[in-house]
């Protein structure tokens, strides 16, 4: 979600669920690999960690979850 590149053009829901599935892909890892593991694919300036990653998808998500709270989609369909 930090880059601008990739702004959300869409609906609330939609962004949750890309969100959802990201942070279930960095969990599955996890617990395939270890915490303290990362992807020997990237380049070593892009590496973090597992527990990074999952962090980090976990805060998207959470934001994913307050922005779809917000959204009129939500309000409307109580």
């Amino acid at each position: 979600m930090s880059n601008p590149d990739f702004t959300n053009r869409g609906s609330a829901l939609g962004k949750f669920i890309e969100e959802c599935g990201e942070a279930l892909a960095a969990a599955g890892k996890t617990v395939r690999f270890g915490w303290g593991c990362w992807n020997p694919l990237l380049p070593e300036n892009e590496r973090e960690t597992n527990e990074d990653w999952l962090r980090r998808e976990v805060a998207d998500l959470k934001e994913a979850i307050t922005r779809l709270e917000k959204s009129r989609y939500w309000t409307e369909h109580k």
